[in-house]
C-alpha cells in the first residue's frame, strides 16, 4: 500500500499555486498594516508566519476553519501607547482592524476582531488570515493582547514551538509533517472530532519522540499513531480514534493477505476521497518504474545446459535486519528507498556438489549518478542480502553452475524502489 500512500500524501498537500496565493494574502495584509504603521518600505520583516502555513502542514481540500495564521510586529514605541489606557489590548485590535477596513483591502469579509485576533475572510473562502498583532520582545518572545476581563497581555513564543516541530521533522526524515497532514485529513472527515489542528501536531511530536519503527510503511505507522491517541484522549473523542483503529488494523491484515482492494476500502473510510482507490491506483502505478539501461552488466559466462530448476523467493526486512515485513514478489511491490534489506533465496533441485552464483544489476538514473550501477556475476551462497538503496526498477539473477556449465538459472526478480 506504500504507493497509494504516497500518492495520498501528494492529494492532500498544498499546490504551488496554493502557497503561492496564501503567500500573497497574508503579505498582502502585512503590507497594509506596515504602510500604517512604519515609514519604511515593506520588505515582510514586521511580519512573522506561524503555524501550519510555516510548517508545512496544511492540506487540502480547504475547511472553513482552516486560516493562515501570521504576525504582524507593532513598532516598539507603540506599546506604551495601549498599555496605558484601559483594556488597551482591545483599543489595539479595534484600531488594527480599523486600518484593513479603511485601507478598502479587497480580501472578502470585512475583518472581525475578537479575543486576541483579527479574522480577514478572503472572498474566494480559501487563504482567511488570522492575524495576531504584537510586540517583539528582547528574548524574541512577543507580547499579544487578550480582550477579555478587561484586558491583559500574554507572551506567546511561537519560534519555540517551530523549533520543536522542525527539529521532530528532520530526525524523522519528514514523517512528523507527513503524518500531520494525514491526520488532519482524517480530522476533516469526523466532523465531531473536537482536535484541534495544533493539537494534532503536538500528538504527533510526542508519538514520534519515542517512535523507532519511522522507517516502517506509512501503514504501519498511521495504524500505530491512533493506537498512540486512543490513550491521549477521552470523551467522545476516543471512540472517533477507536474507529479508525480498527479500520486502520483490518487494512492491514487485508494488506499482509495481498487484500489490497479491500484493504483500500478500509483506508478511504479513514480518510476519504483524497486516498485513492485501487482502480485508480492501479491505473496511476502501472509502468511507473521502467527498467534502465543495462548495457553494463556481464553477460553469462558459461554454456547453459539447464537440466535443474532454481527459483528466488525474497522477504523484506526493515533496516534494523531483524523486524520482517512480508514477502516480495518480482516486479511487485514498490519497496522504500530507505535502506532496507531484502533477503533473497535460492531454492533448487540440484543435487552434488554445485555452486550459486548471483548477478545484481542496478538500473536508472539514480545508480548511475550514485556510481552504484552494478552488473558483476559473483559467486555466493544460498541466501542473498541486498538493500533498497537506489530507486528504480532493477533485478537479481541466480544461477547454479555445476562442472563448469550453467544447469538452471532462475529468470530476473524484478525489485522495483520508490
Amino acid at each position: 500500500m506504500q504507493e497509494q500512500f504516497i500518492k495520498f500524501g501528494e492529494n492532500i498537500r498544498l499546490t504551488s499555486s496554493q502557497r503561492e496565493d496564501a503567500k500573497k494574502k497574508y503579505n498582502g495584509v502585512c503590507k497594509k498594516l506596515h504602510d500604517y504603521f512604519y515609514d519604511t518600505e515593506y520588505d515582510g520583516n514586521t511580519k512573522f508566519l506561524f503555524g501550519s502555513y510555516k510548517k508545512n502542514t496544511a492540506i487540502r481540500p480547504f475547511t472553513d476553519d482552516q486560516d493562515v495564521d501570521v504576525l504582524f510586529k507593532m513598532p516598539e514605541d507603540d506599546f506604551a501607547k495601549f498599555d496605558n489606557q484601559d483594556n488597551g489590548q482591545s483599543a489595539l485590535l479595534s484600531l488594527v482592524r480599523k486600518v484593513l477596513m479603511d485601507s478598502k483591502y479587497a480580501l472578502g469579509d470585512k475583518p472581525k476582531a475578537w479575543g486576541k485576533v483579527i479574522l480577514i475572510k478572503t472572498s474566494d473562502g480559501t487563504h482567511n488570515i488570522e492575524l495576531l498583532p504584537a510586540f517583539e520582545q528582547d528574548d524574541k518572545t512577543f507580547l499579544i493582547p487578550n480582550t477579555e476581563n478587561g484586558g491583559e497581555w500574554e507572551t506567546f513564543d511561537p519560534r519555540s514551538e517551530l523549533k520543536r516541530f522542525n527539529d521532530s521533522n528532520s530526525e524523522s526524515n519528514r514523517l512528523t509533517a507527513e503524518l500531520s497532514r494525514m491526520i488532519k485529513r482524517w480530522k476533516q472527515e469526523v466532523s465531531s472530532l473536537s482536535i484541534k489542528s495544533f493539537e494534532i501536531e503536538d500528538f504527533v511530536i510526542d508519538f514520534l519522540e519515542g517512535y523507532e519503527d519511522v522507517d516502517s510503511p506509512y501503514s504501519q505507522v498511521v495504524k500505530d499513531f491512533f493506537e498512540y491517541l486512543h490513550d491521549c484522549v477521552d470523551g467522545n473523542n476516543k471512540s472517533f480514534v477507536q474507529t479508525a483503529k480498527d479500520r486502520a488494523t483490518k487494512a492491514i491484515e487485508y494488506e499482509e493477505n495481498e487484500k489490497f482492494e479491500k484493504a483500500t476500502e478500509e483506508w478511504r473510510k479513514v480518510f476519504g476521497d483524497s486516498f485513492p482507490s485501487y482502480s485508480t491506483s492501479k491505473s496511476a502505478f502501472a509502468g511507473l518504474l521502467a527498467l534502465g539501461d543495462y548495457s553494463h552488466c556481464e553477460p553469462l559466462r558459461w554454456n547453459e545446459q539447464r537440466s535443474h530448476r532454481v527459483s528466488i523467493d525474497a522477504y523484506l526486512y526493515r533496516p534494523d535486519k531483524k523486524t520482517k515485513s512480508g514477502g516480495v514478489n518480482s516486479d511487485g511491490r514498490t519497496l522504500p528507498n530507505q535502506l532496507w534489506w531484502i533477503k533473497f533465496v535460492a531454492n533448487t533441485n540440484a543435487r552434488g556438489d554445485f555452486q550459486y552464483y548471483w548477478q545484481v544489476v542496478n538500473t536508472g538514473e539514480h545508480a548511475r549518478s550514485s556510481d552504484g550501477l552494478r552488473g558483476d556475476i559473483f559467486q555466493g551462497y544460498q541466501v542473498r542480502w541486498e538493500q533498497t538503496q537506489y530507486t528504480g526498477k532493477h533485478w537479481i539473477e541466480c544461477y547454479v553452475v555445476q562442472n563448469g556449465a550453467c544447469i538452471a538459472r532462475s529468470g530476473k526478480f524484478l525489485v522495483n524502489i520508490m
